[in-house]
């Protein structure tokens, strides 16, 4: 049954295919990841809306240490896909799936409703992942990356803010 849950495929073993989508699937969330992560620090630092997610995380999650946020980042990512891809995919559909992991995510501030959209995005690209590697091992993946690296830098948030030369400052104060 845990097995089935994982690889999505019947049981029987990976065929020569198999491998070479999970490998293109893996590829695939380091690049999600790669953009997600980036278009994250971008909007924290360029957008007001993204300052205040910033601000509620890390008012919220600043305080944790590296092995916590590994700890946080392992059981959200195992946990959330297979609950949402493993477990409701399969019974409830693609975008009911979807809708549901954004409205687990759903904001207690409302400030916080940008996250929300952001998850229901999110949901339509691990689900989309799960049905195109018929595996939960690249969206566990990509979960875990997006969270680690995240909460990782909202745990120095504010954003320093960089010189011409680089080099990184403290940010200004108005």
């Amino acid at each position: 049954m845990i097995a089935s849950v994982f690889l999505v495929r019947e049981p029987g073993g990976l065929r020569i295919s198999d491998w070479a989508l999970l490998t293109e699937g893996f590829g695939a969330a380091a690049l999600v990841a790669t953009g997600v992560m980036a278009f994250s620090r971008w909007s924290s630092r360029r957008t007001e809306w993204g300052r205040d997610l910033s601000r509620e995380f890390h008012d919220f999650l600043g305080g944790l240490s590296s092995r916590q946020i590994l700890v946080l980042s392992l059981l959200s990512a195992f946990g959330e896909e297979i609950l949402f891809r493993g477990v409701m995919q399969p019974r409830l559909g693609f975008w009911p799936t979807a809708a549901l992991f954004a409205g687990f995510h759903f904001p207690f501030r409302r400030r916080m409703v940008p996250w929300t959209v952001f998850a229901g995005v999110l949901g339509i690209v691990l689900g989309g992942l799960t049905e195109w590697c018929a595996s939960l091992w690249p969206p566990i993946a990509l979960h875990f990356a997006i969270n680690y690296f995240n909460i990782h830098d909202l745990a120095g948030y504010p954003p320093r803010e960089e010189t011409i030369s680089g080099e990184a400052q403290p940010p200004s104060t108005p």
